[in-house]
């Protein structure tokens, strides 16, 4: 069994980012511990307490997707920043948790949030005590140059349950049928011979 962590700007990088590969993890028998920066609070479209919907949101695709632990470290949603402070708290979370792999958002995604959660572990490993793999995945942005690439298709449907946990997202946008799309497109363009569906990632 490894321990693996995901570091996400927002609820649903998880699941729209990496759900598939993470629910393999699970499968495998490994602890999964996901930390959410903010509680997409500023995403609620008229939500008046859509912090608090987002973090239910994020325990039942936690359910489906086989995560252990959930975090959420309050941070402001569309306004997050590297601090000093947060570094530490991160770097502080590695060396005790000492996962053998962390996934983050790629660094060049459009969203400031998701670049901020890249350069955040970026730091944090740093200056840790440990040294894990990093996955970066693709969110608003795909991945121009993967050299990753994970076979999801016996869990897609765990997938497109999980992303389908954050129904107040997926009722303003299709983000379940738009990243079932991206992860059918990574499978048909660069996980042949493997099956239909796939995650691609770029290493740290």
């Amino acid at each position: 069994m490894s321990k693996v962590l995901v570091v996400c700007a927002h609820p649903d990088d998880e699941a729209v980012g990496c759900g598939g590969t993470l629910r393999r993890h699970a499968l495998d028998g490994d602890e999964i511990l996901a930390v959410f920066l903010t509680s997409g609070e500023a995403g609620g479209h008229g939500d008046a307490d859509h912090g608090e919907t987002r973090r239910r949101e994020a325990q039942r695709a936690a359910a489906i997707l086989g995560i252990a632990t959930l975090e959420f470290w309050g941070q402001p949603d569309g306004r997050l920043r590297v601090s000093r402070s947060l570094a530490e708290r991160l770097t502080a979370l590695i060396d005790s948790s000492r996962p053998a792999l962390v996934y983050a958002p790629q660094p060049q995604d459009d969203h400031p949030d998701h670049r901020a959660a890249a350069r955040l572990v970026r730091r944090a490993i740093a200056s840790s005590r440990v040294t894990p793999g990093v996955r970066f995945f693709e969110i608003w942005s795909p991945l121009s140059d993967p050299d990753e690439i994970i076979d999801i298709s016996a869990v897609i449907a765990d997938k497109r349950r999980a992303i389908r946990a954050y129904r107040s997202q997926c009722a303003v946008m299709r983000f379940d049928d738009a990243f079932e799309g991206l992860a059918r497109y990574r499978g048909e363009m660069h996980s042949w011979p493997g099956g239909p569906y796939a995650e691609v990632f770029a290493g740290g």
